[in-house]
């Protein structure tokens, strides 16, 4: 499972949870695209959500001493994920229902290696959620039931598809990115806006000042200054960093501070490796069994293709 379809998804819930917690109770749902509209087909707008009268007239929040109430926040997020809340929250009852009928289930065994392979960038599976939980508001149960979700469609739409020991092998040797150890470095850095902070704070990095002070001290990313600058487990080939700090840190020691590193966008880095390791961890019949996985789901349906059979499947409607 990529962790960009997974984030994606867990996006959609956090939208959920957004939308429960404005205490509205929804007593119409509108069209979705593909489903139900109008008796002329037509795509209508959501309503507007509804409650215990006057409590959505009741102000969340002011700018400028303008009020703004708790129905037009509702309203917003009705408008920005309305529909892809809805078609989730129906999938997942089509999911559920399909699950019963075919006996296929999601063991823990099998959930909590997904979570460790998705962990393995963060540093560990505590970081991980710490990092979720910071960045999108959810749970580690929240988290957890998506990744069940997400390995339940995957096992529904492969079900069928039948892939040879010998298919795995030739897959495995045509991809060996996929399943060869990846080299991580464990990183912290010092973000700062010119060339001359960068250089004053590595001068005072190396007349031994704390690191993680000095990240908190002058460091302007605000995603990492308060965490000491730590950047947790990245990718030797990461794409979302620099290939100079990667370069930098390909060749430095642990515990070794190099910079200041010119950033594409940022300004200058100052980075520590704070360690290193090869995801060589997986034994190699669950790599075997991994690539099985991957080939089927290559050979398989889209998975949106999948869903939007299970809804049709199970007589999902949207009333209007």
């Amino acid at each position: 499972m990529k962790r960009n379809e997974v984030l994606k998804a867990v996006v959609i819930l956090q939208a959920v949870c957004m939308i429960a917690l404005t205490g509205m109770v929804m007593v119409k749902v509108w069209p979705l695209p593909g489903l139900r509209g109008n008796e002329q087909g037509e795509q209508t707008s959501p309503p507007a959500p509804t409650g215990t009268e006057g409590s959505g007239q009741k102000p969340v929040a002011s700018v400028g001493g303008q009020p703004i109430t708790g129905a037009e926040l509702t309203s917003e997020l009705y408008k920005q994920y309305g529909d892809e809340v809805l078609r989730v929250m129906m999938l997942r009852r089509a999911l559920e229902l399909e699950s019963k009928a075919t006996g296929l289930r999601i063991s823990q065994e099998e959930l909590d290696r997904e979570i460790a392979a998705a962990a393995e960038g963060y540093g560990d599976e505590e970081s991980f959620y710490s990092m979720m939980k910071e960045q999108l508001g959810l749970s580690k149960e929240q988290i957890q039931e998506e990744y069940r979700y997400r390995l339940l469609l995957e096992h529904i739409t492969i079900k069928d598809i039948t892939v040879a020991d010998h298919e795995v092998d030739r897959y495995m040797q045509d991809h060996p990115e996929q399943f060869e150890p990846q080299l991580q470095f464990h990183l912290r850095w010092i973000v700062t806006n010119t060339r001359e902070q960068a250089e004053s704070v590595l001068a005072k990095l190396m007349d031994g000042e704390s690191f993680a002070a000095m990240a908190r001290l002058y460091s302007n990313d605000q995603f990492t200054a308060e965490d000491g600058g730590d950047l947790g487990m990245i990718d030797a080939d990461d794409p979302f960093y620099d290939d100079e700090v990667l370069v930098a840190a390909a060749g430095m020691a642990v515990a070794e501070i190099a910079g200041p590193i010119e950033l594409t966008e940022q300004g200058y880095a100052i980075i520590e490796l704070a360690g290193r390791k090869s995801t060589s961890n997986l034994a190699s019949d669950r790599l075997f069994e991994q690539a099985r996985r991957q080939l089927a789901l290559e050979r398989a349906k889209p998975l949106n293709v999948v869903e939007d059979e299970l809804l049709k499947r199970y007589d999902a409607m949207v009333m209007k």
